[in-house]
């Protein structure tokens, strides 16, 4: 960017007497001031006394002096020799400077800017690592999460089938409960059946003897 600019002041300042020379254009000489008359000799009076390194546009000629016209718009006559095709060097060496410190301007806007540039390149770095650690803690949040749902799962599962086995517990509780009921019942009714038997026994064995006795005394008396 700064060669670029430097090649286009230089050209510029190589094109100048050329496009001076197009337009009819002159420049007043190195000399301090240069007197603008009335007229194309001496003894006209002088108008205005214009700066070395001046532009004027030619408008006429005759015997040593021309005719010009100043950027002003004001006309006037200047001596011939006086007026040059290309600018002063003075006015070369002051548009160089011109053209110089507008490249030193724009190289220290450059650098200003590249300066920004790398500032806010700075600052991206920055939130690119901020990012890349919040990854990194949310991938690990979520391998924690994944394993703490596996947990979970088999937490789960094992609530599901101590769920079944208190079921089957309850269901076997249930089943000896029945079975104890109707063992005890059994046992009650074996219980009856030798309590009235023995009743029933009480009660048969008094009247056989009573009547073998009784037989046994008949006999007797026969």
């Amino acid at each position: 960017m700064l060669k670029r600019s430097l090649s286009l002041a230089l050209l510029l300042i190589l094109l100048l007497p050329g496009l001076a020379m197009a337009q009819q254009a002159r420049f007043i000489s190195d000399e301090l001031a240069l007197d603008l008359r009335s007229g194309p000799g001496n003894q006209y009076r002088i108008l205005q006394m214009v700066p070395a390194g001046t532009r004027v546009q030619v408008l006429d000629s005759d015997s040593g002096w021309t005719q010009v016209r100043l950027g002003t718009g004001m006309e006037g006559w200047v001596l011939s020799r006086l007026l040059t095709d290309q600018p002063s060097a003075r006015s070369r060496l002051e548009s160089a400077e011109r053209a110089l410190e507008e490249v030193r301007e724009e190289n220290r806007e450059l650098s200003a800017e590249l300066e920004e540039a790398r500032t806010r390149l700075g600052v991206l770095e920055a939130g690119l690592r901020e990012a890349t650690d919040e990854r990194d803690e949310m991938e690990q949040r979520l391998a924690r999460a994944s394993q703490g749902l596996e947990y979970y799962e088999d937490n789960q599962e094992l609530r599901k089938q101590v769920i079944d086995l208190r079921r089957e517990i309850e269901d076997l509780t249930h089943e000896a409960e029945r079975l104890r009921g109707r063992n005890d019942q059994r046992w009650f009714l074996v219980g009856s059946a030798v309590l009235g038997g023995g009743i029933l026994f009480g009660l048969i064995i008094p009247r056989i003897r009573w009547r073998r006795e009784r037989s046994g005394w008949g006999s007797g008396g026969l």
